[in-house]
């Protein structure tokens, strides 16, 4: 994880069994510890998959504030960038 120069953002949902809390916390343990400049945050209420439209698990409210986050990594990256 040392090699990793950019920002890292990872969104999953509390209503996933792939993505457990203490998982999330060793995610984010190991990010702090080799200085990475992370988010790691789960949606309440979502499910894995929650900001695909067509599937059922969709979670409009959860995908909104996920794309938000996603489009400021976007915008912040590219401003720094030029």
């Amino acid at each position: 994880m040392k090699n990793i120069t950019g920002r890292v953002y990872v969104a999953g949902a509390v209503e996933d069994a792939s993505f457990p809390e203490e998982q999330k916390g060793r995610f984010e343990k190991a990010l702090t510890e080799a200085g990475v400049d992370h988010l790691v945050e789960t949606y309440p209420g979502a499910r894995h998959g929650f900001a695909v439209p067509d599937l059922p698990v969709f979670n409009p409210s959860a995908a909104e504030r996920h794309w938000a986050a996603l489009f400021k990594l976007f915008h912040d990256a590219f401003a720094l960038a030029r």
